[in-house]
């Protein structure tokens, strides 16, 4: 594994303390431009997320209203009464993103798709980057308000549902991971950074409780003007 790596699950909790929940459980609170680019401008404020920690699998609750729930893994998403109801499925999930650019409005599977996997790395960050046969490469270092954060560049296995296929992870002092140069895949071409923030102690492991993607300008600064996306986080569960 690589150093930063390494680093950043021991900051987050420890390997050891990981292996002991199977579950995850989330209130989350979607939010910026993407959701009117996409058409989806009331989807996901006060969503419950559930989750297994080891495979690719969440639930959002209430969606795509109250009564409702969505169902997605990298294979098969599903749309469901509250009751098991089957409502409507969608198998190979992701296909159904190609040629699309980011003006491209989304259907509610589509907005569920890109939520979830989001989510689901998000709340699995770091710990799920040793099991998953990542690539890992140097990446020079960034410096962010007179600190540096070094770094490194992964490549996620085809068939591994991430965010970006390549990422460069970025690493303050203590080794939380601080920010994510990303391209967003499932929007189209384009440069995007994240950052996380707000780190707290959940039943032992730490998270990032507020999220915020920005576009990438070619220096690798971000562009201010407007928040792509924001993901914020409270009453994480592991169990």
């Amino acid at each position: 594994m690589h150093d930063l790596l390494a680093l950043a699950v021991q900051a987050h909790g420890g390997a050891g303390t990981w292996r002991e929940p199977s579950r995850f459980r989330a209130r989350v609170h979607f939010g910026g431009a993407i959701r009117a680019v996409k058409g989806r401008q009331g989807a996901f404020h006060g969503i419950t997320v559930s989750g297994d920690t080891r495979r690719q699998r969440l639930t959002v609750a209430p969606y795509p209203g109250p009564g409702r729930h969505a169902t997605w893994g990298p294979g098969r998403q599903t749309l469901r009464q509250d009751d098991g109801v089957l409502v409507a499925e969608q198998l190979g999930p992701r296909a159904r993103f190609a040629a699309r650019t980011r003006q491209t409005a989304w259907d509610g599977f589509h907005a569920a798709c890109f939520a979830a996997e989001v989510l689901w790395n998000c709340l699995t960050m770091p710990f799920h980057l040793p099991s998953c046969d990542i690539r890992t490469e140097q990446a020079r270092p960034w410096h962010e308000e007179g600190a540096v954060w070094p770094a490194v560049r992964i490549t996620c296995p085809y068939g591994f549902a991430a965010p970006s296929r390549q990422q460069t992870l970025y690493g303050d002092g203590d080794g939380l991971l601080r920010r994510t140069d990303l391209g967003l895949d499932l929007l189209g071409p384009g440069a995007a950074v994240a950052y996380a923030a707000r780190h707290r102690i959940f039943d032992g492991l730490v998270v990032p409780t507020r999220h915020r993607v920005y576009v990438r300008n070619p220096d690798g600064t971000r562009v201010t003007e407007s928040t792509f996306l924001a993901v914020d986080m409270d009453d994480v569960q592991f169990v």
